[in-house]
């Protein structure tokens, strides 16, 4: 089975969404280079921010869909829902967001927060990467079928108050699904994100406050840049990697290194 990667906080604008399209455009760009496999996607966001920036409208099959299916169904059933993402971004298969997952909050089905790990079996080989983009909320049924799915969890973290409570708080559920569920989830990195170049007195501070409390977790050496081709390639809805110049190469390095971090097949 390839590597399951979350991206996760608790917290909004905190680059969430960012580090994980930055995370596929780094394992879409291995793959390219031949040292790696498939790249897959899932949005597990109702707002479809990761959805939109992979160039995706209006799919066929989302993850609404998928996990409105009986959970003791078939298991694998995630090939199906699969669609690819824009031909920038080619080679990248997705399991599209719509603002209609958010109803999946209040499904009483027993068994829903296995639904999405039991549709991922099979569908994933030995060498192949799953980026996950979870809703920025403090648990609910999107997150824990998340975490149950994935294997691997990355915490973005701006150095302010926010990016601390959401690191804080992810890292209080992340214990919760593993002492709830037995699940072996392991946390790859509470990872500086949307960093300026001259860091504040404040942002010293959280870092600091950060690195005290999660002690190696907290990865300083993974910070992701403040650049203002980040928010470009948003727009632009293109893979950061496919960019030249100076912000692109450090932009790209960051993302691959995090992936390096998580153990994924390089």
């Amino acid at each position: 089975m390839g590597k399951r990667i979350a991206s996760y906080s608790e917290k909004g604008g905190v680059g969430k969404s960012a580090t994980a399209a930055g995370m596929v455009a780094a394992a879409r760009k291995r793959r390219l280079d031949g040292t790696a496999g498939a790249v897959y996607a899932a949005d597990l966001d109702p707002r479809g921010t990761l959805t939109s920036e992979l160039g995706i409208n209006a799919p066929a099959f989302t993850m609404n869909d998928l996990l409105a299916m009986d959970p003791k169904g078939e298991r694998g059933l995630a090939a199906e829902a699969l669609t690819d993402a824009s031909e920038d971004w080619a080679g990248v298969r997705v399991i599209a967001a719509e603002r209609a997952l958010a109803n999946r909050e209040a499904d009483q089905a027993t068994g829903f927060e296995f639904r999405l790990r039991h549709a991922l079996d099979g569908v994933l080989g030995e060498d192949d990467d799953l980026i996950f983009d979870l809703p920025p909320r403090a648990g609910g049924k999107l997150v824990t079928a998340a975490l149950l799915a994935a294997t691997h969890v990355v915490i973005p973290a701006t150095l302010n108050e926010d990016g601390r409570i959401g690191a804080e708080e992810a890292m209080e559920t992340i214990e919760i699904i593993r002492d709830s569920y037995g699940h072996d989830l392991h946390v790859v990195a509470i990872v500086p994100s949307i960093v300026p170049g001259g860091r504040t007195t404040l942002a010293d501070a959280i870092g600091k406050q950060l690195a005290a409390t999660y002690g190696d977790l907290y990865r300083d050496d993974l910070a992701i840049p403040r650049h203002t081709l980040r928010e470009q390639t948003r727009y632009a809805c293109v893979p950061v990697t496919s960019q030249t110049g100076r912000e692109a190469a450090a932009l790209s390095a960051a993302y691959d290194s995090i992936l390096t971090a998580a153990g994924a097949t390089k």
